[in-house]
């Protein structure tokens, strides 16, 4: 009773402390970091897939988040992806470490975004250098496996066991200095099809969840099934926590390990999956969302000229009058115009519709159209040193689903798909 009691002062003077910082009831956290990918083969070899930067908005059950965007001045704005339980954005996936921090350098970061009763917020998390240049970032979990109190190997899983995923211990983590969360384990098992199964829980949801004095995740066989392939990723977490009014925010640097097991026994629920599972995590930059590496038609290519409103008729007129162009879309701010079967023209007014804003110099992106864009999306996922302009979307201002990138020189390159 007393410590509940004190816990709940602890907290409340908390929120009287940041009493004029942002307030958010639809947000579970924010968290902010820096990880590294590994996969691991069934005899314990690692390799290298990626380092890799990352921002999540977790949005408490029933609640919305929309808008969001990551700022920092050393990089260009973030986008959020829309979905209603998390809010993900992405950075660029490179080589090493020294190469990661060179496009996103520690520092504070802005998470702006827009809660369901109107109020938008803003809250900074900071990377923050806290062993003299060192890494933060953890080494990287070893996976084993037992059943039956004995270690099993990943290609003769039992189904009618329950499986033990066991790891490394996390030596580098601690409870947390501020009492609020100590350093977390985070373990799940996805099928060949890349769709999760069992997770061992995130915090401040009230739900249970591993911390660094945890060494295994228990699944159990009631979810295997004969003759499957799954995947597992155990992840270790150094973290940064604090909270800003009552949003609890988490800097992170962690690195995850992939492995993959299979289960003995006839399969007698086909899944229709490939001989290379489809991948459960962004991370996992040796997989693609449709189990192969392989790249998908391209069907069209637009190019996009951004206008004032003042010149939009002018080139509406240019296009369409003085070069005879057929318009193949038309709406009231953006006209596309046909120059081959899959070549075009797109001539868009300023308006909060359009991703660029108009300027002396030009404003140019490079649409690339294809009817398979969440496999382009899966594939740029995988590609080292390209960076994720905006997250994979469905568009509310034009029938589209699309993702955008950057290219060396600077100019968006955008992906879509027509929805209509």
């Amino acid at each position: 009773m007393i410590k509940n009691w004190l816990s709940s002062v602890f907290f409340f003077l908390v929120f009287i402390l940041n009493a004029n910082a942002e307030q958010g009831d639809d947000t579970q956290f924010l968290v902010l970091g820096k990880t590294a990918n590994y996969r691991q083969t069934e005899l314990g070899e690692q390799s290298m897939l990626n380092y890799h930067f990352f921002a999540e908005i977790f949005v408490k059950e029933g609640a919305k988040i929309t808008e969001g965007t990551l700022n920092n001045p050393d990089i260009d704005q973030m986008k959020f992806s829309d979905d209603a339980t998390v809010l993900e954005t992405h950075g660029g996936r490179y080589g090493s470490e020294t190469d990661l921090d060179s496009h996103y350098p520690n520092g504070e970061y802005i998470f702006r975004y827009l809660e369901s009763d109107g109020s938008t917020l803003n809250i900074p998390v900071i990377l923050s250098n806290k062993q003299d240049g060192k890494t933060r970032i953890p080494k990287a979990p070893i996976i084993s496996l037992y059943q039956n109190g004995e270690i099993v190997s990943s290609n003769n899983i039992n189904p009618a066991q329950d499986l033990i995923i066991a790891w490394t211990p996390f030596t580098e983590g601690a409870k947390d200095e501020n009492g609020y969360v100590d350093d977390l384990i985070f373990a799940f098992v996805a099928n060949c099809k890349g769709e999760k199964i069992s997770h061992s829980g995130v915090p401040f949801g009230g739900g249970p969840h591993l911390t660094f004095a945890d060494n295994n995740y228990r699944i159990d066989k009631t979810i295997l099934e004969s003759g499957h392939t799954y995947q597992i990723a155990v992840e270790h977490a150094v973290m940064d926590t604090d909270y800003v009014g009552i949003i609890p925010t988490i800097a992170t640097y962690a690195s995850t390990s992939f492995l993959d097991f299979e289960t003995l026994g006839e399969n007698q629920k086909p899944q229709g999956c490939s001989s290379m599972p489809i991948q459960m995590d962004k991370g996992q930059t040796d997989r693609s969302l449709s189990a192969t590496m392989d790249l998908p038609k391209i069907d069209e290519q637009i190019t996009m000229l951004y206008y004032s409103v003042d010149d939009f008729d002018k080139a509406v007129e240019f296009y369409g009058g003085d070069l005879h162009l057929k318009a193949t879309f038309d709406d009231q701010w953006v006209k596309i115009y046909a120059l081959t079967d899959s070549a075009f023209i797109g001539v868009v007014k300023d308006s909060d519709g359009g991703f660029h804003k108009p300027n002396k110099d030009s404003a140019v992106m490079v649409s690339i159209v294809s009817k398979a864009v969440d496999d382009w999306y899966g594939a740029i996922k995988n590609a080292k040193n390209i960076k994720i302009e905006h997250e994979i979307y469905n568009s509310s201002t034009a029938p589209i689903r699309a993702f955008l990138i950057r290219d060396p020189g600077g100019y968006t390159v955008e992906f879509f798909q027509w929805m209509k």
